[in-house]
């Protein structure tokens, strides 16, 4: 006899077991488009790179590899700057996918605050880079094209920008620690589902 069968109704039709369904699987989770995806992943891959030149960099002697690096860093914070822009006319036009009724409320309000913070972070990081040097008395260049300086050498704001530039590293760092931590959340409490929105699989 089958044993994953059972009878019904003392009649001889044999009905096989169906797997339970889980939440996850009677309500699947909608995901981010594929383009917010791609956007997400690049911005991802850029601010860890422009973290790790950012350390690198600062701890070359003066000379001509500093200024290649001091140069690349500008350059790739200015397309950070132009994909934060991109992601946030994407996003215009695109609402991302609604939380599940299974997250707690607070939850979802730390979750819309950390991703509105992360515009702005992304926004203020460039901006105050870019004022930065434009009072170091440097040209500012995106990968070799000359662009207007809005300030003059004025080591006072220099250092004002400089420091508000680091600032907003550490701020941007302690967001994605948390972003992270939420994610991992989902992953070790078997919500699996909920923490693969942004994946394309």
């Amino acid at each position: 006899m089958d044993t994953g069968a059972c009878y019904a109704n003392d009649a001889r039709t044999i009905v096989p077991h169906a797997a339970p369904l889980s939440m996850t699987d009677a309500s699947p989770v909608p995901k981010y488009t594929r383009v917010a995806m791609l956007l997400h992943w690049t911005t991802v891959a850029l601010v860890a790179t422009l973290f790790a030149l950012g350390w690198f960099m600062v701890e070359l002697p003066k000379g001509p590899a500093r200024g290649y690096y001091f140069a690349l860093h500008k350059s790739l914070g200015l397309c950070a700057f132009l994909l934060l822009c991109l992601r946030v006319a994407w996003r215009v036009g695109h609402r991302p996918p609604p939380l599940p009724d299974s997250v707690p409320r607070w939850q979802a309000h730390l979750a819309r605050g950390v991703h509105g913070a992360f515009y702005v972070l992304l926004a203020l990081q460039p901006a105050s880079g870019y004022l930065s040097s434009s009072f170091s008395g440097y040209a500012t260049s995106w990968f070799g094209l000359p662009l207007p300086s809005w300030g003059w050498r004025d080591a006072p704001l220099n250092e004002l920008f400089t420091e508000l530039h680091v600032l907003c590293s550490i701020t941007l760092l302690v967001l994605i620690g948390i972003h992270i931590t939420g994610f991992l959340s989902h992953v070790l409490t078997g919500d699996r589902a909920l923490s693969r929105r942004m994946w394309p699989w």
